[in-house]
């Protein structure tokens, strides 16, 4: 893997490890798992200060220790 990979979802650069998955027999690589569900049901692209809006609207923050 080159170190300038991208996700074919969200289009972020892959800083780490990518998810790498083979559907009907071509490779596809991904920022994580997340973004391989949202492609895989063919949900539309979404904007990381869309996505930002809606974890702050649909989630609960838990303190780390």
């Amino acid at each position: 893997m080159s170190k300038n990979t991208q996700c074919e979802y969200c289009g972020r650069p892959i800083k780490g490890k990518p998810e790498i998955r083979v559907r009907r027999g071509k490779k596809h690589v991904y920022c994580s798992e997340f973004c391989f569900r949202l492609d895989f049901y063919d949900v539309p692209t979404i904007s990381y200060e869309d996505l930002q809006e809606f974890y702050r609207l649909r989630t609960v923050s838990v303190p780390f220790r």
